[in-house]
């Protein structure tokens, strides 16, 4: 029996590597993680602090900012009321707060860990099971969707939860990425290390700018603009090892992220997007 898609719910799916549990749906290019829910990656503070401590020891502030003014943007006049989810630590929100004072948006982050910092609201506990007044006009995501067992309802609350003229911001991994695709020709070769390290499974879903774009107009959404790029080298979480391998890793990667460039096969995607009028 097939597994069936997890973003445009086809059947024409088919398994492409069983060592990762790995699917690929044919119609709408989505690649898929199934595993047991036993196997689910659990989010402590030794995810930040030990698991990705490269990654949130280097918020990518230019990131920040291009999101908040790119969303802004596509508002028009009137204040910023915004929500993160998955909010994390709160990097991007404190960084909000500083580089924008005299704009003044009202800042809220949602996340299963417990956080308080002056001037912004924090809330803890499971996104999909709250309930919003406040009328947000920008949501935001930034790497959680990835790890969602099922994007259509994480997808449809955050449309629940927006105004009727408001922004939703979604940044997520690019499995088409140059990375990604070296990391299958390697793995095709018989070389899976890199392979299996993006395709573990802490990531269940593998989004290509097409089945992002799928799932997000199949909830009534309209993108905007579709952004793919890459991040701070500082950021790269490089398996522990002696320094000159350390040192050779950051390296290729480096050389991954400027070949991209002109491919337009940037890591991470960030889409835009509002409700269909």
């Amino acid at each position: 029996m097939k597994n069936k898609c997890t973003i445009c719910l086809s059947e024409d799916t088919w398994l492409i590597s069983s060592r990762m549990s790995l699917h690929k749906c044919k119609k709408c290019d989505h690649t898929f993680t199934v595993i047991k829910r036993v196997e689910e990656e659990t989010y402590e503070e030794d995810y930040y602090l030990k698991m990705h401590k490269n990654w949130f020891a280097n918020p990518d502030f230019g990131l920040f900012e291009n999101v908040y003014e790119t969303s802004s943007s596509f508002l028009g006049n009137g204040k910023v009321k915004l929500a993160d989810v998955g909010c994390g630590q709160g990097a991007f929100l404190k960084h909000l707060q500083n580089k924008y004072q005299s704009e003044s948006p009202e800042l809220s982050g949602i996340d299963i860990i417990e956080n308080s910092h002056p001037g912004i609201k924090f809330e803890s506990g499971d996104f999909l099971q709250m309930k919003f007044d406040e009328g947000y006009n920008i949501i935001t995501s930034f790497m959680v969707i990835e790890h969602v067992i099922d994007p259509h309802l994480f997808i449809k609350k955050m449309a629940e939860s927006i105004t009727s003229d408001g922004v939703i911001v979604v940044n997520t991994i690019n499995n088409g990425s140059l990375i990604y695709r070296i990391a299958r020709f390697l793995n095709n070769l018989g070389f899976s290390t890199s392979h299996d390290r993006l395709y573990d499974h802490h990531h269940l879903q593998h989004y290509t700018n097409k089945s992002l774009k799928t799932l997000l107009e199949m909830e009534g959404l309209e993108v905007l603009k579709v952004k793919n790029h890459n991040y701070k080298l500082k950021a790269v979480d490089v398996p522990p090892s002696n320094p000159i391998i350390m040192g050779a890793y950051k390296l290729m990667v480096a050389g991954m992220f400027l070949l991209s460039v002109p491919l337009n096969w940037g890591h991470h995607q960030t889409l835009y997007c509002k409700k269909k009028k």
